[in-house]
């Protein structure tokens, strides 16, 4: 069993990630809360295991948005794991998947959840809302959106 102080910590461990990693957008600096041999889980982007490529990952993610800010909504947290539910926003400025940059500000929802073990992280789950992302940068509209309606919506803009 997890004590009511390690869990307290887990909880500061992952707002100091997030405030430096994320919204201080230094990738570089992940490497200080995983483990080597931490596993990232994105749903539809696959696993990404080991620090190194884990901050690989993370450097092309926050290289593409380059302004990226993560706002903290909620945050659960039981024994070894942390979820956090966030708002996020940016700036579409370089290659995103695969996506030549837009300039468009996009918002979104996300969900992360962290297991952790002696301080550091040793697998996520990042829960990010990518059909709204790709719906933002104007990669893909949703079949429930009209064309009328995607045409119109202000998050579209540049």
């Amino acid at each position: 069993m997890v004590s009511e102080t390690a869990v307290r910590s887990n909880t500061e461990i992952v707002r100091e990630y997030t405030q430096r990693v994320f919204n201080g957008h230094d990738p570089d600096l992940s490497s200080e809360y995983f483990t080597l041999g931490v596993r990232w889980h994105g749903g539809l982007l696959g696993t990404v295991e080991g620090s190194e490529n884990v901050t690989e990952m993370l450097r092309g993610f926050i290289g593409a948005l380059p302004d990226l800010h993560a706002t903290e909504q909620d945050m659960v947290a039981a024994g070894d794991t942390v979820a956090v539910r966030y708002v996020v926003e940016a700036t579409h400025e370089g290659n995103l998947l695969g996506i030549t940059p837009t300039g468009r500000r996009v918002r979104w929802d996300a969900l992360d959840i962290y297991r952790l073990a002696d301080g550091m992280i040793v697998e996520e789950w990042a829960g990010d809302d990518l059909a709204a992302i790709l719906y933002q940068v104007g990669a893909y509209t949703p079949p429930w959106l009209s064309a009328s309606e995607a045409e119109t919506t202000p998050a579209q803009r540049p």
